[in-house]
Formats: C-alpha cells, sequence, structure tokens
C-alpha cells in the first residue's frame, strides 16, 4: 500500500538561497510499498546545488525505507555456493582493492573507522579484511534489525541517525559514508559533524551521485537513476562539492569516478515502469531491489552497465559515481 507523506520546504544547503529553478518531477518506481508523491528537484540559481523541494519529513524516513530496501540485506544475497563463485571472487576482490587505496589517505597503520549507514555491516566485514591497516571497525545505521545483524558480525554499532547519535569528538581516523550525503537532510549539519569526530588529519571519504555526468544530463527529465525518488535529497557535481569543503572547514584532496550499475537499472526500470506497455517487463529486465544477487542476468546486466560507465568514463573524464575525499586539516 502507497500512502501520502508528510513534506518539507527547503532552501539550499550550501549558500542558504532560496532562488530556484525546477530541473523534473518524479514518483517512486522501485517499491510498491511506499509512496505514490510527486516530487520536484530544482537547481539553486545562485551556487547550483541540485535537491528535492519539497522533500519527505524525517519523520516519513521509515516509509520511504521499508523493510525490504536493498541495503538492508545484502549480506543475505550470498550463501557459501554463491560466495565460491567467479561474479562474488571479482566484485569483492575489486572492492577489497578500493578499500584499501582510500585508506592510503590515512597516517599510520591502526585505524579507527566508521561506516556511515552500515546497514548489515557488509562494508565493515571488508574494512576488516584488508590487509594494509589493522582496522578497528564502527558503523551507524537507523534500521534495528540492520544494526542488529551488523553487530552479531562484531562490529560495533550505534543505532540511530548520525546526527542524533552522541559520539565522542576526535574518535576516528577514517569516516566512510558510501551513498549517504545524499539522503540526510542537511548535508552541512552532517558533514560538521563528522568534522568533529574525525582526529585532525583524518579523512572523510564519501561516494554520492554527481549530478554533473553525462547520463544525468541525458536523463534529467524525470528518468536518471540516481534520482532514486524520493530517497535522495541532494545532488552534487565538483563545483558544490567544493563549496561544501569550503563551508565546514574541510580541504578537498581527491575527487574520482568509478563505474555504477545501479544507477543505469533503475534509469531503465524507470523508463520502462512508466509506460504502460512494457510496464509489466520493468521488475524482470531491470530489478531495482535484487540487482546485487550473484546470478547469470545480473552479471551480464551489471557487466554491461560498468563497461558503458567505463567508456563515458573515458571519453568524459566523469561517471554519475562520485568518490570524494575531505581531510580535516592538523594544525599541529
Amino acid at each position: 500500500m502507497k500512502s501520502d507523506i508528510q513534506k518539507v520546504e527547503t532552501t539550499c544547503n550550501n549558500c542558504g538561497s532560496e532562488k530556484r529553478e525546477l530541473i523534473t518531477t518524479g514518483r517512486e518506481h522501485e517499491y510498491d510499498n511506499t509512496t505514490d508523491d510527486v516530487f520536484n528537484v530544482v537547481r539553486c540559481t545562485d551556487c547550483g546545488l541540485v535537491y528535492l523541494n519539497p522533500r519527505p519529513d524525517v519523520s516519513e524516513l521509515a516509509t520511504i525505507y521499508p523493510p525490504n530496501y536493498y541495503a538492508y540485506a545484502i549480506e543475505e544475497n550470498y550463501d557459501e555456493s554463491q560466495r565460491q563463485n567467479f561474479y562474488y571472487k571479482f566484485r569483492y576482490a575489486k572492492i577489497l582493492a578500493g578499500l584499501e587505496y582510500v585508506l592510503s589517505f590515512c597516517k599510520g597503520d591502526k585505524l579507527k573507522v566508521l561506516d556511515i549507514g552500515c546497514a548489515d555491516g557488509h562494508i565493515l566485514n571488508w574494512f576488516r579484511k584488508v590487509r594494509t591497516h589493522d582496522v578497528e571497525t564502527y558503523g551507524i545505521d537507523l534500521n534495528e534489525a540492520a544494526v542488529e545483524k551488523a553487530r552479531k558480525q562484531g562490529h560495533t554499532v550505534y543505532a540511530g541517525r548520525f546526527e542524533e547519535v552522541d559520539i565522542p569528538e576526535a574518535t576516528f581516523d577514517f569516516v566512510w559514508a558510501s551513498h549517504v550525503i545524499e539522503h540526510v537532510p542537511d548535508p552541512k549539519a552532517f558533514t560538521e559533524k563528522v568534522y568533529r569526530i574525525l582526529k585532525p588529519g583524518g579523512i572523510f571519504w564519501f561516494w554520492t551521485p554527481n549530478i554533473g555526468s553525462l547520463d544525468a544530463r541525458m536523463f534529467k527529465n524525470k528518468h536518471w537513476g540516481a534520482y532514486h525518488f524520493p530517497r535522495h535529497w541532494f545532488f552534487y557535481d565538483e563545483r558544490s562539492v567544493a563549496k561544501l569543503a569550503e563551508i565546514t572547514g574541510f580541504e578537498v584532496v581527491k575527487i574520482e569516478y568509478q563505474p555504477n550499475a545501479i544507477f543505469w537499472v533503475w534509469t531503465f526500470h524507470s523508463m520502462l515502469k512508466s509506460n504502460p506497455m512494457f510496464s509489466k517487463w520493468a521488475d524482470a529486465l531491470f530489478p531495482p531491489v535484487d540487482w546485487a544477487k550473484t546470478n547469470i542476468p545480473n552479471l551480464i546486466r551489471n557487466a554491461s552497465f560498468a563497461g558503458l560507465d567505463a567508456a563515458i568514463k573515458a571519453t568524459t573524464g566523469q561517471t554519475s559515481n562520485m568518490g570524494v575525499a575531505f581531510h580535516k586539516p592538523d594544525r599541529g
């Protein structure tokens, strides 16, 4: 059952301006148990930040993130036999190498790492397996069932919204937030809190959709998968990321781009779902929830989209998946 939800008017989070222009409108297409409401995507005409306005109120988080939200049970996609197949091994060997790379921006061999939005702890499991550092793993997530799964795997996990949980200052060497910042109601306050809980010299690495990518421009009229209606509330590019660092005291030390097949899956799912002739095929051809399971259709589909992203990166230098490293200055 879909429901009408409470919404709030917002202003530009980077500069506070109320001046904006409409880019597009859209609605939920991935889940059938959230909301049918229509949402506006707007651009600040002063600084260029793109955001949802109005957006769901934080009281509606349990509605727009249903119990079957894909991130809450990623580890359950893989039984022991699946962990032995080539697709799983290749994908996660790549993840492990990527985590070792991002940790290379940190000083020291022993690191306290916090994963914001850790869900069931699947990424923390891989942080614990890195060969280059001795990692102590911490996480935080608002879904209690996911938190319990992460705790059972041996991680120290806070339950609740990051902005509301009490975390001592200057605690962590590295804070990771993979596709989280676009979900929060106040990215500026979110980033300022990350600054406080990092030790001097610490690194905040986050992944977020790149609204400046080729596919974002191609599908900006409703169907771009990274809109993820109504769960993505802010959309950054290099310019707006640099502004976020400036207003929160961080230094930008790295921006990079990687393939991300899921945005393409969601793009084509949205296109089919909106067409009465093809909507019944949308879930089967481009599964919005089960895209990460290790099966042959996903292997073919995700590898094809990753290859497409690699070609776009080779041509334009960017993809829709932007990785950003913020450095907290070591004043000492």
